[in-house]
């Protein structure tokens, strides 16, 4: 008996060696090449997938990005974009009330973006290029995730980030102070900043940064730059600010130049995946016509408030026809007055007085038609889409890479006999040197920063002009016209500062020129949204929005309602009461925007 246990365990001992041989053989084959651990993770990839997860639209798997754009059948929208419809520039066309003009689950998109795709692949991108020495990427890396999460506590207010990402060990993040992500947010691009200062190999930087090339240097300067408008946000609510803006001011590393501009560039690629610029897409891309409606309020600043047409007009702006109420597609009465209903209606009661309230040429705000060729859509004018697709003024050359405006007088499309523009290879202009100045005017004007706000202003929209002058040959696009009235010329560019030069000198108060240095940066924002929403905010700058259409619209969007996907989800996420909730650097008063 025991030699049968001898020769059992001999037996037994002998199978489990074997086995333990075997496995070791094969212990090499069990890596799966595509699930591969993140030690061999290629940063490079994580780094296009941030990168891309800013600023593209996906319309294969109805899934948007964080920053702008749509997809063209899902109409799913970035922060720029509602932004833009607050602030006049597009124009909000859903609810009759701010209220409900967007629901939560308009924000899913934009909120699971930064939290999935940003915010994820940052974390899990950070240590491992840390570890092998990519210390561009890991301040690339921290860059956007301090630019996001700057954004969303502008929009939103308080959200969740000291707890977030934790997977099933916090699956109910709470929301942090905004005051404190912004804290965090700052020091991010400071570690930034000194991650993007150490030496690397050639090997080590990036082979694939869509916005700088691998240029450390240039991301630095971004870095400083973002510090440079969170500063300014604060400016109200932190005392502290005046000093580090005059540091980064001094220091004169800051986006000045359209060589170093934070821009996101489409290409005229257009079959799956379709890298075209989303607006480029969803107004020109079919035969349909134009889906958007442009914001009455923002054409009238450009044709009629000054007395001129801003000479940027024809480039941010295409004309579908030239005169509305005399197109032969609205052959009769009938037919125009079922596709421009409010032209046939009264001057609202409750607008400014107008000296010539005929529903065109106005003196105090627009109602209906700015002038026969600009047709959009009033502020919250939501009675639906009339038979106008080919009518409507659409996007221009700039920034969409439309088309420009040489009186044409022809529909957008991709057909033979249709103007299809420049392609789509244009740019979401998410900070740009003239933003710079303007930033620096207001801090000069407001905090005694160094600069003189006058020289500053001027600076800034001599930059904005250079910027859209110079578009086309940056996008390849030759213009249809040649004909100088049409063009930005130096002529007619130094007539339009010698104009805001004379309303700054004749303003007689702060107040007075700082809605100058507003207004004029709310014209060279064309394309974003979330810096005119944010100085609004802050500055009730400008002064002059159009009204709501409805008589009693609520309280103004102070900050957006959380997305549906955070509050169903969360238990510890509680939605907010209303539009009137402020986010941490607005303490203006309640009615102070409207």
């Amino acid at each position: 008996m025991k030699l049968k246990k001898i020769i059992l365990f001999s037996c037994a001992l002998s199978v489990f060696c074997a086995c333990k041989k075997f496995n070791n053989s094969f212990d090499s084959l069990l890596n799966n090449p595509s699930s591969p651990t993140p030690a061999a993770a290629d940063v490079d990839l994580y780094l296009n997938n941030l990168e891309l997860s800013l600023g593209t639209t996906d319309q294969t798997l109805a899934t948007g990005n964080f920053y702008s754009g749509y997809d063209a059948v899902a109409n799913i929208q970035g922060v720029s974009d509602f932004a833009a419809q607050l602030t006049r520039m597009q124009a909000l066309v859903t609810g009759n009330t701010y209220f409900n003009a967007f629901a939560p689950g308009n924000f899913d998109n934009m909120w699971l973006t930064a939290y999935t795709n940003i915010f994820k692949t940052a974390n899990t991108m950070i240590p491992l290029a840390e570890e092998k020495g990519q210390y561009i990427h890991a301040g690339i890396a921290k860059v956007m995730k301090a630019y996001t999460m700057i954004t969303l506590v502008d929009v939103f207010g308080d959200i969740p980030y000291s707890e977030a990402n934790q997977g099933v060990t916090i699956p109910n993040p709470k929301a942090d102070k905004g005051a404190d992500v912004y804290a965090a947010a700052l020091s991010m691009l400071d570690s930034a900043i000194a991650e993007l200062a150490q030496p690397v190999s050639a090997t080590g930087k990036p082979t694939n940064d869509i916005f700088y090339n691998g240029d450390a240097g240039s991301w630095i300067t971004l870095a400083k730059t973002i510090k440079l408008k969170t500063y300014l946000q604060m400016r109200l609510v932190d005392n502290s600010v005046a000093s580090k803006i005059s540091d980064l001011i001094t220091e004169n590393d800051l986006i000045n130049s359209a060589s170093q501009d934070f821009v996101f560039s489409f290409s005229t690629h257009n079959q799956a995946p379709d890298s075209r610029h989303p607006n480029y897409i969803l107004n020109y891309g079919t035969d349909a016509g134009a889906t958007d409606y442009m914001g009455n309020y923002f054409m009238w600043l450009m044709v009629q408030e000054k007395g001129f047409v801003d000479p940027r007009t024809r480039y941010y702006l295409y004309r579908q026809c030239d005169n509305i109420l005399n197109d032969p597609r609205l052959p009769d009465q009938t037919t125009l007055q079922f596709a421009i209903p409010c032209y046939f209606r009264a001057y609202p009661p409750y607008y400014p007085a107008t000296s010539n309230p005929t529903n065109i040429g106005f003196t105090s705000t627009p109602y209906c038609i700015v002038d026969s060729g600009y047709w959009g859509r009033d502020h919250e004018n939501n009675e639906g889409f009339g038979p106008d697709q080919l009518l409507r003024t659409t996007w221009g050359l700039y920034p969409a890479a439309g088309a420009f405006d040489a009186n044409q007088n022809t529909a957008i499309g991709q057909s033979s006999g249709r103007v299809s523009g420049a392609k789509g290879n244009g740019i979401f202009p998410i900070w740009l040197s003239s933003f710079t100045y303007f930033a620096e005017a207001e801090a000069a004007l407001t905090l005694g920063t160094p600069g003189d706000p006058q020289q500053l202003l001027a600076k800034a929209i001599n930059a904005s002009f250079d910027k859209v002058s110079n578009f086309a040959t940056t996008v390849g696009y030759t213009l249809p016209t040649t004909d100088t009235s049409m063009l930005i010329t130096p002529s007619n560019q130094q007539n339009y500062v010698n104009k805001v030069m004379a309303q700054y000198q004749n303003a007689t108060s702060t107040d007075a020129k700082l809605n100058i240095i507003m207004k004029e940066y709310y014209l060279a924002a064309w394309g974003n949204g979330i810096e005119p929403y944010n100085n609004y905010r802050r500055t009730g700058k400008p002064d002059n929005m159009q009204p709501a259409l409805t008589p009693n619209p609520g309280s103004f969007t102070r900050s957006f309602f959380y997305p549906a996907a955070y509050v169903n989800f969360n238990k510890n996420a509680t939605q907010k009461p209303g539009t009137n909730v402020k986010v941490f650097w607005d303490n203006n008063p309640d009615d102070f925007v409207k």
